[in-house]
């Protein structure tokens, strides 16, 4: 038994990119909400930090305990 499984850069992309995604389709759909410029700006922000820092120095894993 595996005791953890650990995300490869991609599947850690795709996990974030899928965030970004449903953040840039509530955008969309909502543009006239007062928090749809803010939520685009933070959006902005999550991205640039992703692919600045995040992208090198996290990631994600699932451990299994017993």
């Amino acid at each position: 038994m595996r005791p953890s499984v650990l995300a490869d850069g991609d599947s850690w992309d795709r996990y974030v990119a899928a965030q970004w995604w449903t953040i840039d389709q509530w955008i969309s759909a909502h543009r006239d909400d007062p928090r749809a410029d803010e939520m685009h700006d933070l959006l902005v922000a999550w991205r640039r930090a992703h692919l600045e820092y995040g992208r090198r120095y996290l990631g994600w894993g699932v451990f299994v305990l017993r």
